[in-house]
This record gives C-alpha cells, sequence and structure tokens, in this order.
C-alpha cells in the first residue's frame, strides 16, 4: 500500500489529508507501523482507504488499527451495448451550465449534501464539509468535469448533474448530481441522468458504459437508476482515520 497526498481535500479542510492506495496488498502482509511512521514524518492529519466491500478481512485489518467507518458506497453501471434508455417525459429543461448559474448550483450543492462521509466525520468541520461540494461543482464548471448539465424549470437552476471521462477508463462517470429541495420528487433526478447518459452514447458511444455511485442507504437515486436500465455494479467500504486535534469525536 502506499500512502497519497489529496490535494483538493487538503486545500478545503486546510489539513494535509491522504489517501491510502491498497496494491494487491493481502491483511496479513499490510505494515501498518510503516504507514504510520510515514503518515507522522509527513505530517498528515486525516487518511482515507476505499476497500470493496467483499474484502472482510482488509476492512477489519483496518478497523484494529483505529480506522473507523465513514461511509458504505454502491456503484451501479449503464451498459451501453446492452441496456437502452427507456423514453421519458421531461419535465424540466436541460442544458450545459452557465457561468452565470453557478452561485445557484452552489447552493444546491450545499444543502444537498448532508449524510456523506464528510459531515459523517465528528472530526472535520461542517462548514468546510458544505464547502466541499460548492467548490467541487465549481471546479467542474471550470473543467474538471468533461460535461456540466444544469436542469431549469420556469427559467430557475434546480439541479445539476457533472459528467467526467477518463483516457485509460472504458466506462464514462455521472459523478456529482443534486437537485434542489423544492424540486425533489417531480423527475428532476431521472431526466438529468438520462441526459447524462445520452451525452455518453453520443460524444463517447466506444465506451463500454456509464458508472455512477452514491451511499447506499439513498434508495430514491437507486430507484431512478434502475428505472433507466442501470444494474448494479460494485460496493465499497470508506475508512477514515483522524490524526490530529480536532472538531469531537467520531
Amino acid at each position: 500500500m502506499k500512502l497519497v497526498k489529496d490535494e483538493f481535500n487538503s486545500d478545503i479542510f486546510q489539513m494535509k489529508m491522504g489517501n491510502v492506495v491498497l496494491e494487491g496488498d493481502k491483511p496479513q502482509e499490510m505494515n501498518f507501523k510503516l504507514l504510520r511512521e510515514k503518515a507522522a514524518v509527513e505530517e498528515f492529519r486525516h487518511l482515507t482507504v476505499k476497500i470493496p466491500s467483499y474484502d472482510k478481512k482488509m476492512v477489519n485489518a483496518f478497523l484494529k488499527e483505529e480506522f473507523y467507518l465513514a461511509d458504505t458506497l454502491v456503484e451501479y453501471v449503464f451498459e451501453l451495448k446492452k441496456a437502452r434508455l427507456p423514453r421519458i417525459q421531461h419535465l424540466c429543461s436541460l442544458q450545459d451550465c452557465r457561468q452565470e448559474e453557478l452561485p445557484v448550483l452552489k447552493e444546491i450543492a450545499r444543502k444537498s449534501f448532508q449524510a456523506d462521509r464528510f459531515h459523517c466525520d465528528g472530526h472535520l468541520s461542517k462548514e468546510r464539509c458544505d464547502k466541499y461540494y460548492e467548490k467541487w461543482i465549481e471546479n467542474s464548471y471550470h473543467g474538471f468535469a468533461e460535461k456540466v448539465i444544469t436542469a431549469k424549470d420556469q427559467g430557475k437552476p434546480v439541479g445539476f448533474t457533472t459528467g467526467k471521462t477518463y483516457p485509460d477508463d472504458p466506462y464514462g462517470h455521472l459523478v456529482l448530481s443534486a437537485v434542489s429541495d423544492e424540486c425533489r420528487g417531480r423527475g428532476v433526478y431521472t431526466s438529468m441522468i438520462h441526459e447524462g447518459v445520452s451525452w455518453i452514447l453520443r460524444e463517447h458511444g466506444d465506451l463500454k458504459g456509464v458508472i455512477v455511485g452514491t451511499q447506499i442507504d439513498t434508495l430514491a437515486v437507486q430507484k431512478a437508476w434502475v428505472k433507466l436500465g442501470f444494474t448494479v455494479y460494485g460496493s465499497f467500504y470508506v475508512l477514515h482515520q483522524y490524526l490530529g486535534d480536532g472538531y469531537g469525536e467520531v
């Protein structure tokens, strides 16, 4: 395993944060003493590791080393060669994001994400957790994402989804999506994901499919994916470890 600094998270939370990257390691061969020494020497204050949910031995190995559960993620995939998007009635308009829409979209992002791994970590301030998603949608517009779709109702932005592809990845990704409180339950989210898949089909039809992910308990989101033809792809546990003085206890 190796420890890699997470530049974006470190900037948002104003502490050195790192990702533990597993490289085919076996639990019984993990050198946690070396990991702790490296983290101390390089002044890391917060660590994250993402482990496939089937690897219970690996999860337990990290839990024994004072990592704690922060999130459980599920991924779904839309297989471009096997699935077909259903026809749906869009009750909102869908278009590429415009810069003047960013203040509204940042507010939607700030309010929408409250059950994620950051907000569930008592060592991280809520203010910076909120800022994380505001900055994410802003950065997405300025080039972090390949595509940012805005949903509008009566001319007002009410939601967004972001899309990205990678040179060596056979799958496209719809990364971050949110809908304003007043427009939830009206099909806006389903319409945005439908348009995101349509974009992949139009511009990246050579890919195998489109992957989306969410927390395991966001059932409405997963029902929308199934309705559109997505199927379960994988699941992960996300574990954190806090190494410094903090805001509270988990």
